[in-house]
């Protein structure tokens, strides 16, 4: 019988190998998406003081409602992918496994619900399963944002830069 405890803490301890291995993953996954729209961001300030400086060659000049339009809707552009690369770049509540509160009742003596090497080995599974669910949920829907934000920043620059260098003052 004791082999047969010691059989299952060591399938559960390489399960929560794995999940650990996952928990990093999505964690680096998601420094390295606030690292792409931070850089993102960077190159839309670029875009746009390279559309908007004023040279005596090329000012963007708007004479009916259509280029009107155009340069509405790219500056709406800009302006929401700006608002969705923030959204992409603030932090969230992102879940550590390893209930700290916890823990520290165990290591107090003051919690009993754990007494065994199993069922604390469960909890941390089940806690690092869950954790690992959350987090892939914040890293997928700020992922989605910063790809919206990735289309409208070139669309609203190719608007721009059309009516920038459209050729009416060629």
């Amino acid at each position: 019988m004791a082999t047969d405890i010691s059989e299952k803490n060591k399938i559960i301890t390489v399960a929560l190998e794995e999940l650990r291995r996952v928990h990093d993953h999505v964690s680096n996954a998601y420094d390295q998406l606030r690292v792409k729209a931070l850089a993102m961001i960077g190159g839309e300030v670029a875009i746009i003081t390279f559309i908007l400086a004023a040279d005596d060659h090329s000012k963007i000049v708007v004479s009916d409602i259509a280029e009107k339009i155009f340069l509405i809707a790219g500056i709406v552009a800009l302006i929401l992918a700006f608002i969705l690369l923030l959204g992409a770049v603030l932090s969230s509540d992102w879940p550590v496994p390893g209930d700290m509160n916890e823990i520290e009742l165990i290591d107090n003596g003051i919690d009993d619900r754990y007494d065994t090497l199993e069922k604390f080995l469960k909890f941390l599974r089940k806690d690092y399963l869950e954790g690992n669910r959350e987090c892939m949920k914040i890293l997928e829907r700020k992922g989605r944002r910063a790809n919206w934000a990735l289309y409208l920043l070139l669309a609203g620059a190719i608007l721009l830069i059309v009516l920038k260098y459209g050729g009416k003052h060629l």
